[in-house]
């Protein structure tokens, strides 16, 4: 008898090391995410993302430096990223949520290892390189703090997450 996908990750929990290494590869599976910025008046603000790519379990984004999410940002750095894929079956269903601060990158290592990540990720962001866009773009690094990874193979409810604080 052959075991399941589903009936493997309920009988293995994953360790630490093991998660992150997951959450990482399911982040760059990630077509569209959400991320939630906070408003000036305290209401959580959500949007899709697509111009995103990890490095481990930290995440680079870029977006319009005329965007409100720069501004709100700003004024409160703590954003939550949202992942998931589209059409997953119930018994199967994952997704990830990390929680962490939010930093401008605007040079250093950091900067290019942005770049490259984004432009080998996002053909619409490496075009804008190429033809020397990027001075309208605002580069963020989250320096994530906290991963909720929900597994239904693994049962539900609290059965099904794993969290860990980093």
């Amino acid at each position: 008898m052959s075991t399941t996908i589903a009936e493997t990750r309920k009988s293995n929990p994953l360790s630490p090391v093991e998660l992150q290494q997951t959450v990482h590869e399911y982040i760059k599976q990630t077509q569209w995410a959400t991320l939630a910025t906070v408003r000036e008046d305290g209401a959580p603000v959500l949007r899709t993302m697509g111009s995103f790519a990890p490095e481990g379990v930290n995440v680079f984004f870029s977006t319009s430096r005329k965007a409100r999410k720069v501004q709100h940002i700003a004024k409160n750095d703590l954003v939550n990223f949202f992942f998931q894929h589209e059409n997953q079956k119930l018994e199967t269903f994952i997704n990830v949520s990390i929680i962490g601060r939010a930093e401008e990158v605007t040079d250093g290592s950091e900067y290019q290892i942005a770049i490259q990540l984004l432009s080998a990720r996002n053909p619409r962001f490496k075009a804008r390189l190429e033809r020397g866009e990027l001075k309208d773009i605002a580069l963020f690094l989250i320096h994530t703090t906290e991963i909720k990874y929900l597994d239904y193979a693994k049962g539900a409810g609290p059965a099904a997450v794993q969290e860990i604080i980093l």
